[in-house]
């Protein structure tokens, strides 16, 4: 057994630095959802026994031939376990229920067929004498995995259409996996399929480290840093300057509760997000501020923009104010955001001057 131990290390030491790296990153504060990192765990401590149960049944088949159903047992969990793997990087994607719902009934139907092999001999069974068999389904495994792979591959594409780098890299690793399972499948090559899925889960969390980064946890908007940079990287194609303030957050917040808050959050970020034919990018800066780079427009089309996105506000029941610069290319960086803010905050005082509001209410809201 000891130098099973020794070609265990062998096999799989690509794959124990994919999953010792993934381990740290996963330690680190991704910014994601408890229930999704609980479920990166889980994959990767499935990845991690799946390559146990790849050398104790390599063990099983060379050196004895006592245990043939305890083999078969074996091989089920070595060909489920790449399925459940995949079906669980999917579901961390796609929040598509009814989608999620189906992979796992797929995968129970499975399951079933492969559990009940030995007796139906549908798929494979293990001989008294510890010969591995494949039936006329034998290929079933292999065509679940590539379907699986593909589903994954769509829900990539959907997901990340407009973050190229880290499309090609998700889409590279993927269809390593279905070169990999072809190959598996025609006997050339076994075993590699863990080590390709260790990749792409250790790509998948430098995605999440690197998009969490950017990008503000609540609305999904971009942050503040990723505002800055983009300003500054494109402050001579931009064409203007939108800034944005939620009116009476606070108010909100005290006398309905957080939650509440977040609700007029996520509703603004949605209705600064939905004006369509035109190009730009919105940006949450602050607890109720807001920015927006708009390219290729003129002021007429800001303007527009602007009365889209508060009819948009206004239809929710809430409440914004804006204000706008544009980019005449001899404002600096810092000036068109003190502009764009000084004229939402003129916006901002005769909303109060206007409403039923007392303006004290909202002090520490400016």
């Amino acid at each position: 057994m000891g130098e099973y131990i020794k070609l265990y290390f062998q096999w799989h030491i690509i794959l124990l630095a994919f999953l010792a790296l993934s381990i740290i990153i996963l330690a680190t504060d991704l910014g994601i959802e408890k229930k999704a990192k609980a479920k990166l765990a889980s994959i990767i401590g499935i990845v991690f026994l799946l390559s146990i149960v790849h050398t104790i049944e390599r063990y099983v088949c060379e050196e004895t031939n006592d245990y043939p159903n305890f083999r078969f047992a074996l091989t089920v969990i070595k060909y489920i376990g790449p399925q459940l793997i995949l079906c669980l990087l999917i579901t961390t994607l796609s929040s598509n229920k009814r989608i999620n719902i189906s992979l796992y009934s797929l995968l129970g139907i499975e399951f079933i067929l492969l559990a009940t092999s030995q007796f139906t001999h549908l798929v494979y069974y293990i001989s008294e004498n510890n010969t591995f068999t494949r039936s006329y389904l034998g290929i079933l495994p292999f065509a679940f995995s590539l379907l699986y792979l593909i589903a994954f591959v769509v829900i990539i594409v959907i997901k990340l259409k407009s973050e190229r780098f880290e499309l090609v890299f998700l889409l590279a690793s993927a269809l390593l996996c279905v070169v990999i399972t072809i190959l598996e499948a025609l006997d050339i090559i076994s075993a590699q399929l863990n080590t390709a899925l260790g990749s792409v889960i250790l790509f998948y969390e430098v995605y999440l480290f690197y998009v969490n980064s950017k990008k503000d946890f609540l609305t999904g908007l971009l942050n503040r840093k990723s505002f800055v940079n983009d300003l500054k990287n494109n402050d001579d194609k931009l064409s203007a300057l939108i800034s944005m303030d939620l009116n009476g957050l606070k108010t909100i917040n005290d006398s309905y509760g957080h939650q509440a808050g977040d609700d007029f959050i996520v509703a603004s970020a949605k209705a600064f997000t939905s004006v369509k034919g035109y190009k730009y990018k919105v940006y949450r800066v602050g607890g109720d501020e807001f920015n927006a780079i708009v390219f290729n427009a003129k002021e007429d089309n800001i303007k527009k923009m602007i009365e889209i996105m508060n009819d948009n506000i206004t239809k929710a029941n809430y409440s914004v104010s804006f204000g706008y610069v544009m980019n005449d290319k001899k404002y600096s960086v810092d000036d068109l955001i003190k502009l764009a803010d000084e004229v939402m905050y003129e916006s901002k005082k005769k909303y109060y001057q206007n409403s039923d509001y007392k303006r004290n209410i909202f002090v520490d809201n400016e």
